[in-house]
């Protein structure tokens, strides 16, 4: 038995005469000083106790009180590392579950960052091909502008020019595969109008007729039979 285990009261240890007793308070006194105090109270503190004698017969718990504090250390750490074992294991499972769920997240993110870039690049193109399209159209406008503008105050040019390549005939004109200009025309027709007039003595009648299915005829003029003017070809000066 251990040193430690006496009487609370008298402090002897207990031998063959002196049996020692746990009260619920938990003191240990001896059956000579429990005969001297006052029964159903403790001794060492007053309180209102019971006695339980300390042998093979006693309680566990009792037991377990004066049992070696080695013994009980070896058997309570024994069950702690089972415990820590075990909790230590399934923790280490949730960790690499977290680890690997952490893996996937990161690739997950990576993967939209890289599709995030390929996204902002598209746009930076679209973006820049919009701006070269409007500068283009903008350009474009105003090229358009300016050649309104200036063909708003262009100077009239000439008129369309004619040629004829036969003299008229039965009051009809001939085809057309050449262009005069209006000075031309204007000359040749007063230098035709002066030749025409130096040898007329009588003036020209023309005749107009109108026909419901023809329509308008183009006036013929008849010269007198005592004049014969040169053809219209030979008056007017055909371009080359």
């Amino acid at each position: 038995m251990s040193y430690w285990i006496c009487c609370n009261s008298c402090f002897h240890s207990p031998g063959a005469d002196r049996k020692l007793a746990v009260t619920t308070c938990g003191h240990l006194i001896c059956n000579v000083c429990y005969q001297k105090g006052t029964q159903g109270t403790c001794l060492i503190c007053s309180a209102k106790c019971k006695v339980s004698p300390l042998s093979d017969k006693s309680s566990s718990e009792v037991k377990a009180l004066f049992s070696d504090i080695n013994t009980v250390a070896s058997k309570h750490l024994t069950e702690i590392s089972k415990v820590i074992m075990f909790q230590a294991r399934h923790q280490k499972r949730l960790l690499a579950y977290y680890q690997q769920r952490n893996e996937k997240l990161e690739q997950t993110v990576a993967k939209m960052k890289q599709e995030m870039q390929q996204m902002m690049k598209k746009l930076n193109d679209q973006s820049a091909h919009i701006k070269k399209l409007e500068n283009a159209f903008q350009h474009q406008r105003v090229e358009s502008m300016e050649m309104d503008e200036t063909n708003l105050f262009r100077k009239p040019g000439n008129a369309p020019r004619l040629t004829l390549t036969s003299p008229p005939q039965d009051g009809r004109m001939g085809t057309v595969p050449h262009r005069i200009t209006n000075q031309n025309l204007l000359a040749n027709h007063s230098a035709s109008s002066a030749t025409v007039s130096r040898f007329q003595t009588t003036p020209l009648t023309p005749e107009i007729s109108f026909s419901h299915s023809m329509g308008w005829k183009s006036p013929i003029f008849k010269p007198p039979s005592t004049f014969r003017h040169p053809s219209m070809s030979s008056l007017i000066n055909l371009p080359p």
